[in-house]
């Protein structure tokens, strides 16, 4: 978009808060805005925000987020100058490693898929893939924050959180493993999804966004329109209607909690005209995300998006161009966090060969936006002169070097047919899945003390307990 058109989105994003209003679900959200001035109609649960307070709640967010983990040398910022890859969750089903065959997804999975996160040197953030289908329903955010600490020491999103005492226990577990509430806000080693409904919505999801935001946790305020169903099918109204939602909910958190860390957030999916059905790769999509990554600019937030959508069933050539054009177009357009690397069919089943093709996908993105350092050392013309006419460069001082800063395949062949083929022509796919069985079989993750092993296991106990089931 122009710079004309950021400035009317951002001014349409106003004008709908402030004359439709946004519905909202979280009586104490109602509350909030309604001392603040707002004109709450308490009996519909509308809010209509003035514009004035909204751009007060910008400015009072904090800048820049630092996200940390468990072992600080993975600690980073969204500096608005580099980009980080993480795992995007709460899949259903699991492509078996094994057979290949769909089954359900269970805390094992979680589990493997850390310890693999934990390996991968470009991916960044740990957001468990799968919802475990084998432990209580109403407390697996728990029990996926209990795979994720014990298996991964790199910082942790926590995702489908709607109950506010979800937050509360999630919270307990992050404080327990930074050793305390002091120390969680100082190193945030956990950030939570919160998502917000279409066309206009606040939900359920804005309690646990309103702890999170308390105990300095970042929430990632999510938006999620469907192109012409929740939103209109012209590009620039989910646009607008997205960015109105963030924007009400990151005001109602500064409300209560001034200064507190936010992360902006954009997944949204697109019609296809044919059938109705929507996905996440599509065109569409892709420009409306773009669009809201844009408008995270405009109001200096970091952005979370999902980046990697496929609607493929399984880690095929259709998986590798949508992903690959996706991603890239995240990437390069600057998305603070790309997210949905090894998820399949519109972020719903797990593929741990996919998670490995889209992690060396990534590494090749990354090696492109490094540049091109022009010297009299990266010229080289000293060594052309050495070399000569018809020479060659292996041996010389220079390469050696050098040689370290080319980019490394983990998984990409380029070794000729015949090697290829004395070696089982396999394809990357089989690849992918022999490296994932070695990274399990031999990847060892420093693990946490047994007391605090038992420490979330009890914290665990008492949340089944309180949560409302």
């Amino acid at each position: 978009m122009s710079p004309n058109d950021v400035d009317q989105i951002h001014i349409s994003s106003l004008d709908v808060l402030d004359q439709i209003g946004i519905k909202i679900y979280s009586e104490r959200a109602l509350n909030i805005l309604n001392d603040a001035g707002a004109d709450v109609d308490f009996r519909a649960g509308v809010a209509k925000i003035p514009s004035h307070l909204i751009q007060e709640a910008l400015d009072k967010c904090k800048r820049p987020v630092r996200l940390c983990g468990r072992n600080p040398k993975y600690d980073f910022t969204l500096d608005d100058d580099h980009v980080h890859l993480c795992t995007d969750g709460s899949g259903i089903g699991v492509l078996d490693l094994e057979t290949g065959q769909r089954r359900a997804s269970t805390k094992k999975d979680v589990e493997d898929c850390a310890r693999i996160a934990d390996y991968l040197e470009y991916l960044n953030i740990y957001f468990p893939l799968v919802t475990p289908l084998d432990v209580p329903k109403h407390s697996h955010v728990l029990h996926e924050l209990d795979a994720a600490f014990n298996n991964c020491e790199k910082h942790v999103t926590s995702g489908t959180t709607y109950l506010r005492e979800e937050a509360i226990f999630a919270v307990k577990m992050a404080q327990a493993v930074a050793g305390g509430e002091y120390e969680l806000r100082k190193r945030p080693l956990l950030s939570a999804v919160v998502c917000t409904s279409s066309p206009l919505v606040l939900g359920l999801t804005t309690d646990a966004a309103i702890e999170f935001a308390r105990a300095g946790v970042p929430p990632i305020v999510m938006t999620m329109p469907l192109v012409g169903a929740s939103s209109p099918v012209t590009l620039a109204g989910p646009i607008t209607l997205g960015n109105a939602q963030v924007l009400a909910l990151i005001t109602v958190l500064q409300l209560d909690t001034p200064g507190s860390p936010v992360i902006y957030s954009s997944v949204p999916m697109a019609m296809e005209p044919m059938t109705g059905l929507f996905a996440a790769a599509f065109p569409a999509a892709t420009m409306v995300t773009l669009a809201h990554i844009q408008m995270s600019k405009h109001y200096r937030l970091p952005i979370f998006v999902g980046g990697w959508g496929s609607c493929s069933k399984i880690p095929d050539e259709q998986a590798a161009y949508e992903k690959s054009i996706m991603g890239y177009s995240m990437v390069l357009a600057g998305a603070d966090i790309n997210s949905g690397p090894g998820l399949l069919e519109n972020y719903t089943i797990l593929s741990y060969e996919q998670l490995m093709l889209d992690h060396e996908m990534y590494t090749m993105m990354l090696e492109t936006l490094k540049g091109i350092e022009v010297s009299d050392e990266t010229i080289a013309m000293d060594v052309c002169a050495k070399v000569g006419h018809e020479g060659h460069f292996l041996g010389q001082k220079h390469t050696i070097q050098h040689f370290k800063e080319l980019w490394m395949p983990m998984l990409s062949n380029p070794r000729p047919y015949q090697a290829w083929a004395k070696d089982g022509s396999k394809n990357v796919v089989r690849v992918a899945g022999e490296k994932v069985k070695q990274i399990l079989a031999t990847h060892k993750v420093e693990p946490l003390s047994r007391a605090l092993q038992d420490d979330l296991a009890r914290i665990i106990h008492e949340g089944e307990e309180a949560i409302p089931r």
